[in-house]
Protein backbone atom coordinates (compact mmCIF):
# COMPACT_ATOMS: atom_id res chain seq x y z
CA UNK A 1 0.00 0.00 0.00
CA UNK A 2 1.26 3.23 -0.97
CA UNK A 3 0.61 6.67 0.99
CA UNK A 4 0.79 10.02 0.28
CA UNK A 5 2.22 12.79 2.82
CA UNK A 6 1.57 16.33 1.42
CA UNK A 7 4.96 18.41 2.27
CA UNK A 8 5.28 21.49 0.66
CA UNK A 9 3.18 22.24 -2.92
CA UNK A 10 4.05 24.97 -4.91
CA UNK A 11 0.26 25.22 -6.15
CA UNK A 12 -2.85 23.32 -5.67
CA UNK A 13 -2.95 23.00 -9.83
CA UNK A 14 -1.90 20.77 -12.00
CA UNK A 15 0.07 23.39 -13.90
CA UNK A 16 2.11 24.25 -10.98
CA UNK A 17 5.31 22.46 -9.90
CA UNK A 18 4.54 19.68 -7.24
CA UNK A 19 6.52 18.36 -4.07
CA UNK A 20 5.52 15.95 -1.54
CA UNK A 21 6.72 12.94 0.32
CA UNK A 22 6.13 9.87 -1.03
CA UNK A 23 5.69 6.54 0.86
CA UNK A 24 6.40 3.00 -0.15
CA UNK A 25 6.71 -0.21 1.54
CA UNK A 26 9.59 -2.43 0.41
CA UNK A 27 10.43 -5.37 2.23
CA UNK A 28 8.26 -4.56 5.06
CA UNK A 29 9.80 -1.60 5.70
CA UNK A 30 8.05 1.87 5.70
CA UNK A 31 10.30 3.96 3.10
CA UNK A 32 10.24 7.81 2.25
CA UNK A 33 11.45 9.54 -1.11
CA UNK A 34 10.46 13.44 -1.78
CA UNK A 35 9.59 13.91 -5.37
CA UNK A 36 9.07 17.29 -7.26
CA UNK A 37 7.13 17.01 -10.24
CA UNK A 38 7.68 19.71 -12.87
CA UNK A 39 4.87 22.68 -14.03
CA UNK A 40 2.51 21.54 -16.48
CA UNK A 41 3.72 17.67 -15.40
CA UNK A 42 2.01 14.72 -17.85
CA UNK A 43 2.48 11.38 -17.62
CA UNK A 44 2.59 11.55 -21.10
CA UNK A 45 5.88 12.84 -21.25
CA UNK A 46 7.54 9.72 -19.99
CA UNK A 47 10.25 11.80 -18.14
CA UNK A 48 13.73 11.01 -17.00
CA UNK A 49 14.31 10.65 -13.34
CA UNK A 50 17.10 12.57 -11.43
CA UNK A 51 17.72 11.29 -7.87
CA UNK A 52 19.33 12.98 -5.41
CA UNK A 53 21.25 10.96 -2.12
CA UNK A 54 21.52 13.29 1.12
CA UNK A 55 24.92 12.84 2.94
CA UNK A 56 25.57 10.71 6.20
CA UNK A 57 22.90 12.15 9.47
CA UNK A 58 20.76 14.11 6.46
CA UNK A 59 17.39 13.91 5.22
CA UNK A 60 15.49 14.26 1.87
CA UNK A 61 14.52 17.81 2.75
CA UNK A 62 17.79 18.26 3.17
CA UNK A 63 19.34 17.21 0.02
CA UNK A 64 17.36 20.53 -1.27
CA UNK A 65 20.12 22.40 0.37
CA UNK A 66 22.89 20.27 -0.96
CA UNK A 67 21.57 20.55 -4.85
CA UNK A 68 18.50 22.07 -5.59
CA UNK A 69 17.27 20.38 -9.41
CA UNK A 70 13.78 22.41 -9.39
CA UNK A 71 14.09 25.09 -11.70
CA UNK A 72 16.12 22.62 -13.98
CA UNK A 73 13.61 19.88 -13.55
CA UNK A 74 10.95 22.86 -15.12
CA UNK A 75 13.21 23.90 -17.56
CA UNK A 76 14.76 20.58 -18.81
CA UNK A 77 11.56 18.42 -18.16
CA UNK A 78 12.48 15.75 -15.72
CA UNK A 79 11.55 14.42 -12.35
CA UNK A 80 13.37 15.26 -9.19
CA UNK A 81 13.81 12.82 -6.32
CA UNK A 82 15.29 13.26 -3.08
CA UNK A 83 15.58 9.90 -1.53
CA UNK A 84 15.68 9.13 2.98
CA UNK A 85 18.15 7.02 4.48
CA UNK A 86 16.65 4.56 7.17
CA UNK A 87 18.13 4.75 10.22
CA UNK A 88 21.37 1.98 10.33
CA UNK A 89 21.74 -0.31 13.23
CA UNK A 90 25.33 1.01 14.48
CA UNK A 91 23.99 4.32 15.50
CA UNK A 92 20.50 5.26 14.59
CA UNK A 93 22.10 7.62 12.13
CA UNK A 94 20.23 8.33 8.59
CA UNK A 95 23.15 6.65 6.66
CA UNK A 96 23.42 5.23 3.57
CA UNK A 97 24.41 1.50 3.65
CA UNK A 98 27.37 -0.11 2.79
CA UNK A 99 29.31 -3.33 3.44
CA UNK A 100 33.24 -3.91 3.81
CA UNK A 101 34.59 -7.22 1.79
CA UNK A 102 34.92 -8.41 5.36
CA UNK A 103 31.08 -8.66 6.45
CA UNK A 104 31.32 -5.63 8.69
CA UNK A 105 28.61 -3.46 7.63
CA UNK A 106 26.00 -0.32 9.27
CA UNK A 107 22.66 -2.98 8.41
CA UNK A 108 21.48 -0.83 5.37
CA UNK A 109 23.47 -1.81 1.98
CA UNK A 110 21.28 -4.67 1.05
CA UNK A 111 18.37 -2.93 2.48
CA UNK A 112 18.60 0.62 0.42
CA UNK A 113 19.83 -1.49 -2.60
CA UNK A 114 15.91 -3.06 -2.46
CA UNK A 115 15.05 0.89 -1.64
CA UNK A 116 16.49 1.95 -4.86
CA UNK A 117 15.03 -0.23 -7.33
CA UNK A 118 11.65 -0.53 -5.26
CA UNK A 119 11.69 3.42 -5.89
CA UNK A 120 12.14 3.28 -9.38
CA UNK A 121 9.95 1.06 -9.18
CA UNK A 122 7.22 3.27 -8.00
CA UNK A 123 8.04 6.19 -10.46
CA UNK A 124 7.57 4.34 -13.29
CA UNK A 125 4.25 2.86 -12.32
CA UNK A 126 3.06 5.29 -10.82
CA UNK A 127 4.27 8.47 -12.78
CA UNK A 128 5.30 7.07 -16.21
CA UNK A 129 8.87 7.84 -15.69
CA UNK A 130 11.31 6.58 -18.43
CA UNK A 131 13.10 3.38 -16.92
CA UNK A 132 15.75 3.98 -19.48
CA UNK A 133 16.91 7.08 -18.17
CA UNK A 134 17.08 6.96 -14.60
CA UNK A 135 19.84 8.72 -12.73
CA UNK A 136 21.42 9.04 -9.29
CA UNK A 137 23.47 11.76 -7.84
CA UNK A 138 24.43 12.49 -4.56
CA UNK A 139 26.79 14.33 -1.87
CA UNK A 140 29.41 12.86 1.31
CA UNK A 141 28.31 9.58 2.04
CA UNK A 142 25.35 9.47 -0.38
CA UNK A 143 27.61 9.99 -2.91
CA UNK A 144 29.72 7.22 -1.57
CA UNK A 145 26.23 5.12 -1.78
CA UNK A 146 26.11 6.09 -5.71
CA UNK A 147 29.32 4.85 -5.91
CA UNK A 148 28.00 0.91 -4.79
CA UNK A 149 24.93 1.77 -7.46
CA UNK A 150 27.42 2.34 -10.24
CA UNK A 151 28.41 -0.93 -9.43
CA UNK A 152 25.27 -2.98 -8.28
CA UNK A 153 22.62 -1.42 -10.10
CA UNK A 154 24.19 -0.76 -14.09
CA UNK A 155 21.58 -2.26 -15.55
CA UNK A 156 18.66 0.16 -13.88
CA UNK A 157 20.83 3.55 -13.47
CA UNK A 158 22.04 5.07 -16.66
CA UNK A 159 24.39 7.78 -15.39
CA UNK A 160 25.63 8.97 -11.81
CA UNK A 161 26.74 11.99 -10.54
CA UNK A 162 28.88 11.54 -6.71
CA UNK A 163 30.20 14.92 -5.41
CA UNK A 164 32.79 15.15 -2.54
CA UNK A 165 33.49 11.20 -2.10
CA UNK A 166 34.98 8.47 -3.94
CA UNK A 167 34.10 4.70 -4.16
CA UNK A 168 34.98 2.63 -1.44
CA UNK A 169 37.77 0.57 -1.77
CA UNK A 170 35.37 -2.48 -1.48
CA UNK A 171 33.51 -1.67 -4.04
CA UNK A 172 36.14 -0.75 -6.20
CA UNK A 173 37.89 -3.46 -6.22
CA UNK A 174 34.75 -5.82 -6.84
CA UNK A 175 33.03 -3.67 -9.71
CA UNK A 176 34.40 -5.64 -12.71
CA UNK A 177 30.90 -7.29 -13.50
CA UNK A 178 29.22 -3.95 -13.99
CA UNK A 179 28.15 -2.18 -17.12
CA UNK A 180 29.37 0.60 -18.46
CA UNK A 181 27.68 3.54 -17.02
CA UNK A 182 27.95 7.23 -17.64
CA UNK A 183 29.71 8.94 -14.35
CA UNK A 184 29.83 12.48 -13.43
CA UNK A 185 32.47 13.00 -10.45
CA UNK A 186 33.01 16.32 -8.61
CA UNK A 187 35.68 16.36 -5.93
CA UNK A 188 38.00 18.68 -4.51
CA UNK A 189 41.92 19.10 -4.25
CA UNK A 190 40.93 19.58 -0.08
CA UNK A 191 38.43 17.23 1.05
CA UNK A 192 38.73 15.62 4.23
CA UNK A 193 36.54 12.75 3.91
CA UNK A 194 38.09 11.48 0.14
CA UNK A 195 41.50 12.67 -0.55
CA UNK A 196 42.16 13.59 -4.12
CA UNK A 197 45.08 12.08 -4.32
CA UNK A 198 43.58 9.08 -2.18
CA UNK A 199 44.33 7.21 1.10
CA UNK A 200 41.57 5.26 2.59
CA UNK A 201 39.56 5.59 -0.83
CA UNK A 202 41.21 5.61 -4.14
CA UNK A 203 42.83 8.41 -6.31
CA UNK A 204 40.11 10.14 -8.18
CA UNK A 205 43.11 9.76 -11.41
CA UNK A 206 42.57 5.79 -10.40
CA UNK A 207 39.04 5.98 -10.38
CA UNK A 208 39.22 7.90 -13.75
CA UNK A 209 41.45 5.39 -15.36
CA UNK A 210 39.23 2.35 -14.72
CA UNK A 211 35.90 3.62 -15.42
CA UNK A 212 37.27 5.21 -18.96
CA UNK A 213 38.89 1.67 -19.39
CA UNK A 214 35.39 0.16 -18.87
CA UNK A 215 33.53 2.15 -20.34
CA UNK A 216 35.30 2.42 -23.46
CA UNK A 217 35.48 5.90 -23.55
CA UNK A 218 37.78 8.29 -25.93
CA UNK A 219 40.73 9.38 -24.89
CA UNK A 220 42.67 11.85 -24.20
CA UNK A 221 39.88 13.99 -22.37
CA UNK A 222 39.11 17.14 -23.12
CA UNK A 223 40.33 19.65 -20.68
CA UNK A 224 38.73 23.10 -20.27
CA UNK A 225 39.14 25.55 -17.10
CA UNK A 226 35.69 27.06 -16.09
CA UNK A 227 37.13 29.30 -13.65
CA UNK A 228 37.37 29.35 -10.14
CA UNK A 229 40.05 27.25 -9.87
CA UNK A 230 37.85 24.30 -11.60
CA UNK A 231 38.79 22.11 -14.68
CA UNK A 232 36.84 19.87 -16.24
CA UNK A 233 37.96 16.45 -17.78
CA UNK A 234 35.75 15.00 -20.28
CA UNK A 235 36.04 11.70 -22.01
CA UNK A 236 33.40 11.31 -24.62
CA UNK A 237 31.77 8.06 -25.92
CA UNK A 238 33.92 5.24 -27.17
CA UNK A 239 33.50 3.78 -30.47
CA UNK A 240 30.88 1.47 -28.36
CA UNK A 241 28.89 4.40 -27.46
CA UNK A 242 27.90 3.06 -24.27
CA UNK A 243 29.32 5.83 -21.91
CA UNK A 244 31.26 8.96 -20.92
CA UNK A 245 33.32 10.14 -18.04
CA UNK A 246 33.30 13.49 -16.50
CA UNK A 247 35.83 14.99 -13.55
CA UNK A 248 35.59 18.22 -12.22
CA UNK A 249 38.67 19.02 -9.97
CA UNK A 250 38.17 21.53 -7.65
CA UNK A 251 41.90 23.39 -6.92
CA UNK A 252 41.91 24.28 -3.42
CA UNK A 253 37.84 22.88 -3.01
CA UNK A 254 36.26 21.16 0.39
CA UNK A 255 33.97 18.99 1.07
CA UNK A 256 30.81 20.83 -0.38
CA UNK A 257 28.60 20.91 -2.92
CA UNK A 258 29.88 23.74 -5.27
CA UNK A 259 27.02 25.63 -6.79
CA UNK A 260 27.66 24.72 -11.06
CA UNK A 261 26.55 21.14 -9.89
CA UNK A 262 23.28 20.64 -11.05
CA UNK A 263 23.41 22.05 -14.28
CA UNK A 264 26.94 20.26 -14.76
CA UNK A 265 25.23 16.99 -13.63
CA UNK A 266 22.47 17.30 -15.83
CA UNK A 267 23.88 18.02 -18.81
CA UNK A 268 26.52 15.09 -18.57
CA UNK A 269 24.00 12.45 -17.49
CA UNK A 270 21.03 13.59 -19.49
CA UNK A 271 22.63 12.35 -22.66
CA UNK A 272 22.90 8.50 -21.09
CA UNK A 273 20.54 6.36 -21.63
CA UNK A 274 20.82 2.60 -20.15
CA UNK A 275 21.42 1.55 -24.19
CA UNK A 276 23.91 3.89 -24.18
CA UNK A 277 24.65 7.63 -25.43
CA UNK A 278 21.82 9.74 -26.94
CA UNK A 279 22.41 10.25 -30.83
CA UNK A 280 23.31 13.56 -31.55
CA UNK A 281 24.75 14.48 -27.63
CA UNK A 282 27.90 16.22 -27.26
CA UNK A 283 29.20 12.83 -25.57
CA UNK A 284 28.91 10.59 -29.05
CA UNK A 285 32.64 11.31 -29.61
CA UNK A 286 33.78 8.24 -31.67
CA UNK A 287 30.48 6.54 -32.04
CA UNK A 288 29.12 9.02 -34.11
CA UNK A 289 28.08 7.88 -37.58
CA UNK A 290 29.40 10.41 -39.95
CA UNK A 291 29.62 7.71 -42.38
CA UNK A 292 29.24 9.35 -46.34
CA UNK A 293 26.14 7.83 -47.81
CA UNK A 294 27.04 6.09 -50.63
CA UNK A 295 30.23 5.31 -49.22
CA UNK A 296 29.66 0.99 -49.88
CA UNK A 297 32.79 0.22 -49.11
CA UNK A 298 33.87 2.42 -46.22
CA UNK A 299 36.77 4.33 -47.33
CA UNK A 300 35.02 7.54 -46.64
CA UNK A 301 34.79 8.40 -50.76
CA UNK A 302 32.15 7.75 -52.93
CA UNK A 303 33.63 6.86 -56.41
CA UNK A 304 33.33 4.32 -59.48
CA UNK A 305 33.77 1.60 -57.01
CA UNK A 306 30.69 2.22 -55.25
CA UNK A 307 28.89 2.41 -58.25
CA UNK A 308 30.33 -0.67 -59.60
CA UNK A 309 28.89 -2.78 -56.46
CA UNK A 310 25.32 -1.07 -56.80
CA UNK A 311 25.43 -1.99 -60.83
CA UNK A 312 26.87 -5.37 -59.56
CA UNK A 313 23.65 -5.91 -57.14
CA UNK A 314 20.94 -4.35 -59.44
CA UNK A 315 17.50 -5.73 -59.28
CA UNK A 316 18.79 -7.49 -56.22
CA UNK A 317 17.93 -6.48 -52.32
CA UNK A 318 21.32 -6.15 -51.26
CA UNK A 319 21.47 -4.43 -47.86
CA UNK A 320 24.49 -2.71 -48.67
CA UNK A 321 23.83 -1.45 -51.66
CA UNK A 322 20.48 -0.51 -51.28
CA UNK A 323 20.92 3.17 -49.80
CA UNK A 324 17.63 4.27 -49.84
CA UNK A 325 16.45 1.39 -48.08
CA UNK A 326 13.06 0.67 -50.02
CA UNK A 327 14.50 -3.15 -50.47
CA UNK A 328 15.49 -3.02 -54.07
CA UNK A 329 18.66 -1.97 -55.74
CA UNK A 330 17.71 0.34 -58.63
CA UNK A 331 17.34 3.74 -59.83
CA UNK A 332 16.83 5.22 -56.18
CA UNK A 333 20.29 4.18 -55.16
CA UNK A 334 21.64 5.85 -58.03
CA UNK A 335 20.63 9.41 -57.44
CA UNK A 336 22.02 8.94 -53.29
CA UNK A 337 25.52 7.46 -55.11
CA UNK A 338 25.46 10.29 -57.26
CA UNK A 339 24.22 12.57 -55.02
CA UNK A 340 26.86 12.05 -52.67
CA UNK A 341 29.41 11.76 -54.98
CA UNK A 342 32.99 12.75 -54.39
CA UNK A 343 35.35 11.05 -56.90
Amino acid sequence: MIALTLLLSAGTTASAQQQFTRTINVDGLQREYLICLPVNFSESENMPVMMWHHGGGGTASGGLFEADFRSLANSERFIAVYAQAYPDVLEDCTCWGYEEAGGYTNGNYEIDLAYTSAMIDDLVATYNADRNRIYAGGYSMGASYVWDLACAKSDEIAAIAPVAASCYPWTFDACDSAAPIGICHILGTNDFYAPYDGGWVPSAQAQYNYWVAKNGSQTPPETVSIGGGVTRYTWSAGENCEAGYQHFRRQNGGHDVPGFATSAIWAFVSQHTLDGIVPGSDLEGDCADDSIPGDINGDDRVNGIDLAQVLAQWGTNNADADLDNDGNVGGQDLTVLLAYWTG
